[in-house]
This record gives C-alpha cells, sequence and structure tokens, in this order.
C-alpha cells in the first residue's frame, strides 16, 4: 500500500460521535514522555540559534559576548537597552519565559519580542510602530494558542470520562505545550525570524509561523522581494528537482501525486506540490538562502513532518 493510500484509509475510519469533536485530528497515541523528549531534543538543536549577531562592523567586537544574555535574562535585555546601536539594527529578546507543571498543562514557553533602534522613519511610520504591530500580533498568536490548547484537552477529558473511561485509564495525564523561536537569518537591515507553537497530547501537532522583514522600510518581505519577478519558476524548477533526487535517493521519502521514479502522477484527491504562490511560507537561512516551507500533510504523509526546501541567494547576498 502506498502512503497516501495510507492517508485515505485514515480519513475514513470512523469516531465514536461523542469524541469525533475533539480526537479527529489525532493520529496515534503519543507517549508523553516521548513527546517530551522530542521537544527537548528540538530545543537544545536550536539553542546555538537564538544567539542573535549585531552584524555593524563597529559594534560586532563590543555586543557579541552580550548575545546570549539578551535572549535569556529579561533583566539583562532592559539593563542592556542603553546600549547605543548604529543603524536600523534589531534585536530579538525573550520577554516571556516559563518552564514547569500548570494544572493539566507541562509548559514550555520562550515569547519572543523585535526591538529596533532608529530614528528614520519610512513614509510617515516608525521602526518602532513597524515591529511594535508585530510584537502584538506575535503575542495574539501565543494566547490564543495557549486558550485554544487548554479548551481541545479539557474537552478531550471530559469526552473521555463521558464515554467510560476510567481514572486508571486516563493514567494523570497532561498536555504538554512549547513556544519557541529561532532567528534564521539576521544581517544588516534583513530579519527572519520563525515562531513555533505546538502541543502533544493525543498526537503532537506544530504550527510555524515566519517573519521576514526589511527594518530600513519597515515592512514584510515577500517571495518576489527576495527571489525577483521570476520567483516561481525558480521555486518550482528547484523544488520538483529536489522532489524527484529525494525520493530516487530514499525510498522513505514520499510527496503526494509523485511516483517511485520521482515522477508526477496525477492523483485528483491528493494533488500534492504543483505550485508556490504568494502565500507560500518562507524564511531565509543562515546562508542567506531562501528556505521554502510545507506545513505535514500539505504536499507528503505526516510522518515526513514539515517539508523544506532550500532555493537560492536572497538578491541582497553578495
Amino acid at each position: 500500500m502506498r502512503v497516501e493510500d495510507g492517508k485515505k484509509v485514515y480519513d475514513s475510519i470512523e469516531i465514536p460521535e461523542e469524541l469525533s469533536g475533539v480526537v479527529n485530528r489525532a493520529i496515534v497515541s503519543k507517549d508523553k514522555a516521548a513527546i517530551k523528549r522530542a521537544y527537548e531534543r528540538r530545543r537544545n538543536r536550536k539553542l546555538a540559534g537564538k544567539m542573535i549577531r549585531y552584524t555593524a562592523a563597529a559594534a560586532a567586537a563590543v555586543l557579541v559576548c552580550f548575545t546570549v544574555g539578551l535572549n535569556t535574562s529579561e533583566a539583562f535585555a532592559m539593563e542592556m537597552s542603553q546600549t547605543p546601536v548604529i543603524g536600523a539594527l534589531a534585536r530579538v529578546l525573550t520577554v516571556r519565559s516559563y518552564h514547569g507543571a500548570q494544572g493539566d498543562y507541562e509548559i514550555d514557553m520562550e515569547v519572543p519580542e523585535i526591538e529596533v533602534h532608529t530614528e528614520q522613519a519610512v513614509d510617515g511610520q516608525t521602526a518602532t510602530g513597524f515591529t511594535g504591530d508585530i510584537n502584538v500580533e506575535i503575542q495574539k498568536i501565543v494566547d490564543d494558542y495557549m486558550e485554544q490548547a487548554k479548551t481541545e484537552f479539557q474537552e478531550y477529558k471530559e469526552a473521555f470520562f463521558a464515554t467510560g473511561g476510567t481514572e486508571e485509564e486516563w493514567g494523570g495525564r497532561t498536555m504538554d505545550i512549547t513556544v519557541d523561536y529561532e532567528v534564521k537569518y539576521q544581517e544588516g537591515n534583513y530579519l527572519s525570524l520563525q515562531l513555533v507553537t505546538a502541543k502533544g497530547w493525543v498526537s503532537a501537532q506544530e504550527e510555524r509561523h515566519f517573519y521576514n522583514l526589511n527594518l530600513a522600510e519597515n515592512k514584510i518581505l515577500t517571495l518576489r522581494e527576495v527571489l525577483g519577478e521570476d520567483y516561481v519558476r525558480i521555486c518550482n524548477e528547484s523544488i520538483l528537482s529536489q522532489i524527484k533526487q529525494r525520493i530516487t535517493e530514499n525510498e522513505d521519502q514520499v510527496f503526494f501525486g509523485f511516483g517511485p521514479d520521482g515522477e508526477a502522477e496525477a492523483d485528483p484527491d491528493i494533488p500534492g506540490f504543483t505550485t508556490v504562490s504568494a502565500d507560500t511560507k518562507f524564511y531565509v537561512n543562515g546562508q542567506g538562502n531562501v528556505v521554502i516551507v510545507f506545513e505535514k500533510y500539505e504536499i507528503a504523509p505526516g510522518y515526513m513532518g514539515f517539508s523544506e526546501f532550500e532555493i537560492a541567494p536572497a538578491l541582497w547576498i553578495g
């Protein structure tokens, strides 16, 4: 059976009416400890990525020893806020941090805020106002996600006992809620930031939000601005080539709409990748290359997780 067929079978499985509203997103039961270990491994890999660089040559030598403190201590960050910064430079601070248990929830949270130092304004809008709006959006995403996760878990818990579940079967299970971030790229006036929200209870679920910013012009960058007018062709050709290479080199690599030889196969039920658009998610990595991101199940089976494709250098890279 192809993995695509497996997804169709999963989608056709009937769930008891009492539970359908709260567990229809679950794929397999996850052991809580396993979920937690997975997120801990992910967090450890990311620690180095949170050390933000000040790239102006005049400031780099002075500020490099402070980058860890800026991302781990709010008090330290507040103290350093008086430090002069050259040009329209930004730093990313952890403004909310919590690690521990709250009732039925194990929470691992680090919420970022973008701070920009510039006195210039573009089209009447200050950089503080521009990044301030983004900071408000990030806070709202986090607050809404926390509320949604807690509501889902309580509904699931109530349905579990309402359908005959016992305390012994429940086993004191909890929901793991994770909020984290990573600075993917920061050079000069350009910043690429990833925000991750994740929850684990019946199955592990993760969402990613990307902020690609031109801080000098106070605007969010688009794929067109980053790769040029021909961005659709550039991305499509690269992604199709990489899909074929991954499939032919590793039989565990499966993408909807593509056969074992990497060639496209028409499937009206699961079309898979066809083309990028202006709304396609992306970030800029540490090498200055654009990376296209597809969510779980968007173009590949769930076990493949998020699918990423490194494309080409951003236009501002020399």
